[in-house]
């Protein structure tokens, strides 16, 4: 009797945070410029969003992830938190690997841990530094969602409850002077082409 009572009573436990889960989402989205310029520093602000979550949530972390292209060229240089998760990721500054990852995590959480109510919450700002000699081209920003560098919103229970991928596009494109000075340059090979050819 007792055994079937065990059974039955994990059988209901499963079946309880199943139900709970499925009614539960989380996502993350990024707001800020989408053209970056070589050499300048780029601002994105976070959204955390989340619902079904019962009691709240204690927080989130997340890892980001780059187009390998121009990973060796990017650094997040720092980050302004705010409530209701005032405690940040890092240190920073935090650089990409040849492949594109990120060498820290990021995410948002407060001490003494005190859960959230469910909600959309601007958590953060993120400070984005690229290098004078950036390569220009459109990449992709992404989060991680494989562990153990997943993207996770974590429950009353200090579960962890995954987190999509969120992605954020930019291009980088020189500066409008950086433009000029290729534009000169091009002209005068044309003319100095056109003289040899002319003499």
């Amino acid at each position: 009797m007792k055994k079937v009572f065990l059974i039955a009573f994990a059988c209901l436990t499963i079946a309880t945070n199943s139900e709970f889960a499925q009614g539960m989402s989380a996502n993350l989205s990024f707001t800020g410029p989408s053209t970056w310029v070589p050499g300048a520093s780029v601002t994105l602000a976070v959204q955390d969003t989340y619902s079904g979550f019962g009691a709240g949530s204690y927080g989130f972390s997340y890892w980001f992830m780059v187009t390998p292209a121009v990973a060796p060229f990017l650094t997040i240089t720092g980050e302004t938190t705010y409530p209701p998760f005032p405690i940040g990721g890092g240190p920073f500054p935090i650089v990409f690997d040849a492949n594109g990852n990120a060498s820290a995590g990021l995410g948002g959480g407060n001490n003494p841990a005190i859960t959230v109510p469910d909600g959309s919450y601007h958590t953060t700002d993120l400070t984005f530094a690229l290098a004078a000699n950036a390569p220009a081209g459109t990449y992709t920003l992404r989060t991680t969602t494989a562990s153990p560098r997943g993207s996770i919103q974590v429950t009353s229970d200090f579960g962890d409850f995954p987190i999509p991928q969120a992605t954020f596009v930019f291009t980088v494109v020189p500066e409008p002077s950086t433009l000029c000075l290729l534009g000169l340059a091009a002209a005068g090979t044309g003319i100095v082409a056109y003289r040899r050819r002319k003499a």
